[in-house]
């Protein structure tokens, strides 16, 4: 029984870890496009279609 819970508990980190990697590499397309995640408030840069961790930046090529 021991080892059944303990098998569960390296699927769930195992799956928390794959689905962390997944989240970095979306917010990474803003940087491989050659941008970065400014406030929505600069003005004067191109908007780039990628995503940033916070929905108060958008991606941003100056």
């Amino acid at each position: 029984m021991k080892l059944l819970f303990l098998l569960f508990l390296l699927l769930i980190c195992l799956s928390q870890r794959v689905l962390g990697n997944k989240r970095n590499v979306r917010f990474q397309q803003c940087e491989r496009m050659g941008g970065h995640c400014k406030n929505q408030k600069t003005h004067g840069c191109s908007i780039l279609p990628a995503e940033c961790k916070s929905r108060y930046k958008h991606c941003c090529r100056v």
